[in-house]
């Protein structure tokens, strides 16, 4: 193969791994890892405390930070069903259907969160508290 062959094929190589690299999506930060404490009734305890911080987040105007809660109110729910065995089976759906909902309202809380958008970050929080309320009905003894 001659030199000035190989070129068009280096630059059509180039060009490729360039594009390719391109379509690779850019990591988020990732969020700080928490612990998930070991009964249904600890969670519930630690998704309290976030949900007050939230509130605490808004009313003091650090909107930026109220990812930082919202997706540990996200993990802990998650969390829920391995530790609720004295559950019943339709309570059980019923937890893992609804904690769904959280990872959806999580992500609105952040989006809302770093738009600076207090109105809608209070609106997504009074969602999750009713999403929540609904999920802790399931669990008679933490009411």
């Amino acid at each position: 193969m001659k030199v000035s062959t190989v070129k068009p094929f280096v630059f059509a190589a180039m060009l490729i791994g360039l594009t390719w690299a391109a379509t690779i999506p850019v990591a988020e930060p990732a969020e700080a890892k928490i612990s998930i404490p070991a009964t249904s009734a600890e969670i519930w305890q630690a998704i309290d405390s976030h949900i007050t911080e939230l509130h605490n987040v808004i009313t003091s105007d650090k909107l930026g930070s109220v990812h930082v809660h919202a997706y540990a109110v996200r993990d802990l729910v998650r969390a829920l069903p391995s530790e609720s065995n004295n559950l019943s089976p339709d309570a059980l759906a019923k937890v893992r259907g609804e904690s769904k909902f959280v990872d959806t309202l999580a992500e609105r809380l952040d989006h809302t969160g770093d738009a600076n958008d207090e109105a809608g970050t209070e609106s997504n929080l009074q969602k999750l508290e009713g999403v929540l309320k609904l999920l802790r009905a399931q669990y008679p003894d933490f009411k």
